[in-house]
């Protein structure tokens, strides 16, 4: 039933443009004569005139929309990549060692200054045992 429906509006409307258009064409058949810088050009019917503007206007809007498109393709991966280079930086902080001491370097710098100046156990009691 939803399908001889859809069917049916189909043809009405496919019907509708066609009648549409040649009522178009019927009232514009006069001939008119297109001038630049004075300098008569070529003489050609106004419907036809009104059909080439018309596509000439469908085609510059689809190849701006392309751009646009192509574009918003590009923007697109980029962000992706930027954040997938942010989601790894943020994984490789979250998996840093905590420090107790708050004064301690990120990333483990001056680890080997500190762990020489640190008093082994044996100093520490006096060097008893």
């Amino acid at each position: 039933m939803k399908r001889n429906l859809t069917i049916i509006a189909l043809i009405v409307i496919i019907a509708s443009v066609n009648i549409v258009g040649w009522m178009f064409y019927a009232a514009n058949t006069a001939i008119v004569t297109i001038d630049l810088l004075g300098m008569a050009v070529i003489e050609v019917t106004v419907w036809k005139l009104a059909l080439s503007a018309f596509a000439l206007g469908a085609v510059i809007m689809l190849l701006i929309a392309t751009f646009l498109g192509l574009r918003g393709l590009e923007l697109r991966r980029r962000y992706r990549k930027t954040i997938r280079r942010l989601e790894s930086e943020l994984h490789q902080l979250r998996s840093l060692p905590l420090s107790s001491d708050p004064g301690a370097a990120i990333a483990g710098e001056g680890d080997a200054d500190r762990l020489e100046a640190a008093p082994t156990p044996e100093a520490a009691a006096g060097g008893q045992r």
